[in-house]
Protein backbone atom coordinates (compact mmCIF):
# COMPACT_ATOMS: atom_id res chain seq x y z
CA UNK A 1 0.00 0.00 0.00
CA UNK A 2 0.67 3.54 -1.06
CA UNK A 3 1.80 5.81 2.04
CA UNK A 4 -0.31 9.08 2.25
CA UNK A 5 -0.54 12.08 3.89
CA UNK A 6 -3.92 14.25 4.40
CA UNK A 7 -3.87 17.70 4.25
CA UNK A 8 -7.02 19.05 5.04
CA UNK A 9 -8.61 22.88 4.78
CA UNK A 10 -7.36 25.49 7.40
CA UNK A 11 -10.64 25.73 8.75
CA UNK A 12 -11.83 22.08 8.38
CA UNK A 13 -8.42 21.40 10.29
CA UNK A 14 -9.18 23.64 12.95
CA UNK A 15 -12.77 22.44 13.73
CA UNK A 16 -11.33 18.85 13.86
CA UNK A 17 -8.49 19.26 16.03
CA UNK A 18 -10.89 21.43 18.54
CA UNK A 19 -13.70 18.52 18.49
CA UNK A 20 -10.39 16.04 19.16
CA UNK A 21 -8.91 18.11 22.01
CA UNK A 22 -12.08 18.18 23.62
CA UNK A 23 -12.82 14.57 23.29
CA UNK A 24 -9.74 13.68 24.48
CA UNK A 25 -8.50 11.62 21.56
CA UNK A 26 -6.16 12.30 18.78
CA UNK A 27 -6.88 12.94 15.05
CA UNK A 28 -6.16 10.84 12.36
CA UNK A 29 -3.25 12.93 11.76
CA UNK A 30 -2.31 13.43 15.40
CA UNK A 31 -2.66 9.52 15.84
CA UNK A 32 0.09 8.99 12.64
CA UNK A 33 2.10 12.10 13.83
CA UNK A 34 2.23 10.71 17.22
CA UNK A 35 4.29 7.25 15.20
CA UNK A 36 6.76 9.15 13.96
CA UNK A 37 6.32 8.21 10.21
CA UNK A 38 5.93 4.46 11.39
CA UNK A 39 1.98 4.40 11.04
CA UNK A 40 0.16 5.42 7.56
CA UNK A 41 -3.44 6.19 6.58
CA UNK A 42 -5.37 4.26 3.99
CA UNK A 43 -8.17 6.68 1.99
CA UNK A 44 -11.35 5.80 2.66
CA UNK A 45 -12.60 3.34 0.33
CA UNK A 46 -8.99 1.90 -0.63
CA UNK A 47 -8.40 -0.77 2.09
CA UNK A 48 -8.06 -4.50 0.71
CA UNK A 49 -7.88 -7.41 3.29
CA UNK A 50 -6.14 -10.63 1.29
CA UNK A 51 -7.98 -8.83 -1.69
CA UNK A 52 -10.98 -8.34 -0.15
CA UNK A 53 -12.14 -4.15 -0.35
CA UNK A 54 -14.06 -3.22 2.54
CA UNK A 55 -14.79 0.44 4.39
CA UNK A 56 -16.48 1.89 7.14
CA UNK A 57 -18.43 4.55 6.28
CA UNK A 58 -16.51 7.61 5.91
CA UNK A 59 -13.61 6.68 8.48
CA UNK A 60 -10.42 6.39 7.35
CA UNK A 61 -7.97 3.30 8.68
CA UNK A 62 -4.56 3.83 9.86
CA UNK A 63 -1.58 0.99 9.10
CA UNK A 64 -0.11 0.76 12.65
CA UNK A 65 2.10 -2.40 12.90
CA UNK A 66 3.31 -1.28 16.29
CA UNK A 67 -0.21 -1.46 17.83
CA UNK A 68 0.11 -3.68 20.80
CA UNK A 69 -3.56 -5.26 19.44
CA UNK A 70 -5.27 -6.35 15.54
CA UNK A 71 -6.80 -3.44 16.03
CA UNK A 72 -8.53 -0.22 17.80
CA UNK A 73 -11.04 2.20 16.86
CA UNK A 74 -10.65 5.77 17.70
CA UNK A 75 -13.80 8.38 16.88
CA UNK A 76 -13.60 8.78 13.24
CA UNK A 77 -10.83 6.11 12.40
CA UNK A 78 -9.48 2.37 12.75
CA UNK A 79 -6.22 1.21 13.50
CA UNK A 80 -5.09 -2.19 12.07
CA UNK A 81 -1.71 -4.01 12.88
CA UNK A 82 -1.48 -6.13 9.66
CA UNK A 83 1.53 -7.86 10.99
CA UNK A 84 -0.56 -10.10 13.58
CA UNK A 85 -4.13 -9.48 10.94
CA UNK A 86 -2.44 -10.81 8.45
CA UNK A 87 -1.52 -14.47 10.52
CA UNK A 88 -5.24 -15.27 10.94
CA UNK A 89 -7.85 -16.57 8.60
CA UNK A 90 -9.51 -14.33 6.54
CA UNK A 91 -13.22 -14.16 8.19
CA UNK A 92 -11.27 -13.02 10.69
CA UNK A 93 -9.46 -10.49 9.87
CA UNK A 94 -12.85 -9.11 8.04
CA UNK A 95 -14.21 -9.61 11.38
CA UNK A 96 -11.99 -7.68 13.61
CA UNK A 97 -12.06 -4.78 11.19
CA UNK A 98 -15.79 -4.78 11.03
CA UNK A 99 -15.60 -4.66 15.05
CA UNK A 100 -13.19 -2.25 15.03
CA UNK A 101 -16.51 0.07 12.53
CA UNK A 102 -18.99 -1.37 15.03
CA UNK A 103 -17.94 0.91 17.82
CA UNK A 104 -17.58 3.89 15.17
CA UNK A 105 -21.33 3.26 14.35
CA UNK A 106 -22.93 1.93 17.59
CA UNK A 107 -20.12 2.80 20.49
CA UNK A 108 -18.20 1.71 22.80
CA UNK A 109 -20.23 -1.82 23.47
CA UNK A 110 -17.91 -4.54 22.85
CA UNK A 111 -20.76 -7.19 22.56
CA UNK A 112 -22.55 -4.38 19.92
CA UNK A 113 -19.36 -3.89 18.15
CA UNK A 114 -18.97 -8.11 18.13
CA UNK A 115 -22.44 -8.02 16.67
CA UNK A 116 -21.86 -5.66 14.16
CA UNK A 117 -19.12 -7.15 12.96
CA UNK A 118 -20.65 -10.89 12.10
CA UNK A 119 -24.05 -9.23 11.01
CA UNK A 120 -22.48 -7.24 8.57
CA UNK A 121 -20.53 -10.40 7.62
CA UNK A 122 -23.28 -11.96 7.21
CA UNK A 123 -25.27 -9.26 5.47
CA UNK A 124 -21.97 -9.03 2.83
CA UNK A 125 -21.24 -12.61 2.72
CA UNK A 126 -17.59 -13.12 3.72
CA UNK A 127 -18.88 -14.39 7.02
CA UNK A 128 -20.58 -17.63 6.81
CA UNK A 129 -20.99 -20.56 9.98
CA UNK A 130 -17.05 -22.02 9.14
CA UNK A 131 -16.40 -18.22 9.20
CA UNK A 132 -18.04 -17.74 12.82
CA UNK A 133 -16.35 -21.18 13.81
CA UNK A 134 -12.78 -19.44 13.21
CA UNK A 135 -13.90 -16.49 14.75
CA UNK A 136 -14.72 -18.39 18.07
CA UNK A 137 -11.87 -20.13 17.76
CA UNK A 138 -10.14 -17.16 17.66
CA UNK A 139 -11.67 -15.43 20.89
CA UNK A 140 -11.96 -18.77 23.03
CA UNK A 141 -9.18 -18.29 24.85
CA UNK A 142 -9.94 -14.70 25.45
CA UNK A 143 -10.18 -13.63 28.93
CA UNK A 144 -12.95 -10.94 30.19
CA UNK A 145 -11.72 -7.64 30.97
CA UNK A 146 -13.38 -4.64 32.35
CA UNK A 147 -14.11 -4.18 28.48
CA UNK A 148 -14.97 -7.76 27.46
CA UNK A 149 -16.39 -10.64 27.92
CA UNK A 150 -15.04 -13.78 28.25
CA UNK A 151 -14.20 -15.35 24.77
CA UNK A 152 -16.99 -18.12 25.07
CA UNK A 153 -19.55 -15.82 25.98
CA UNK A 154 -18.73 -13.41 23.52
CA UNK A 155 -18.92 -16.17 21.28
CA UNK A 156 -22.34 -17.42 22.21
CA UNK A 157 -23.83 -13.72 21.89
CA UNK A 158 -22.17 -13.43 18.64
CA UNK A 159 -23.96 -16.98 17.11
CA UNK A 160 -27.88 -15.16 18.43
CA UNK A 161 -26.76 -12.02 16.38
CA UNK A 162 -25.23 -13.93 13.06
CA UNK A 163 -28.89 -16.24 13.65
CA UNK A 164 -31.14 -13.13 13.89
CA UNK A 165 -33.54 -13.64 11.17
CA UNK A 166 -34.24 -9.53 10.69
CA UNK A 167 -30.27 -9.34 9.02
CA UNK A 168 -30.69 -9.34 5.52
Amino acid sequence: MARLSVELPDELRRKVEARAAESGHPTVEQYVASTNGTAYIVPTGELRINGYRIRCGTRATVIDDNLDDYGAAYPGFIILNTKLLLRLPQPVMLWIYSHECGHQFRGPDEETADCFGVQRGRREGWLNEQGLNDVCNFIAAAKGDNMHFAGPHRCEAMRRCFADPAVH
